[in-house]
């Protein structure tokens, strides 16, 4: 098999993102952590996006929640550097993009993840450069759902 060969392109991106068709665990972890950049695009580079956001007020509850999620955040970076996991770190990943995505968007609903999910969101916009971007996170994560339920069947 050539090195850059598309089939060797493949065989690395199943065994980072599904574990080679073993761990549905991995592969919605990587699915979540795409549709999380793929929101956070949404909200960077179109306008109706801000109708889909709940901005919560400036006040104690909102720090406390900001604050819950720090803490929880550097205690799972300081356990996955001790036990040197990998799966954890691909965790960490998602809580990490969970954290981006939240600081960049302040959605604390996930309404405009809710609205990203839906495929027909793309044609909204016209032809560009954005919806190729979209249209290819979307076509990786729907490979991703296809092998996340074939590990699943398999597993049963």
């Amino acid at each position: 098999m050539k090195l850059n060969s598309p089939k060797s392109f493949l065989y690395k991106f199943d065994k980072i993102t599904s574990n080679n068709g073993k761990d549905s665990l991995l592969a919605l972890i990587w699915i979540l952590i795409f549709e999380f950049t793929s929101t956070i695009l949404e909200y960077e580079y179109l306008d109706t996006s801000e109708q889909y956001i709940f901005h919560m007020q400036e006040g104690l509850i909102k720090e406390l929640f900001i604050a819950l999620l720090f803490v929880l955040f550097i205690w799972y970076c300081v356990y996955s550097i001790i036990f040197m996991y990998r799966k954890q770190f691909i965790t960490l990943a998602l809580y990490g993009s969970l954290c981006i995505y939240l600081l960049i968007t302040h959605d604390i609903t996930f309404n405009l993840l809710f609205h990203n999910l839906n495929p027909i969101n793309i044609l909204e916009n016209g032809f560009s450069f954005y919806m190729m971007i979209q249209l290819f996170l979307k076509l990786i994560i729907i490979y991703l759902l296809i092998k996340m339920f074939t590990i699943i069947k398999k597993e049963k």
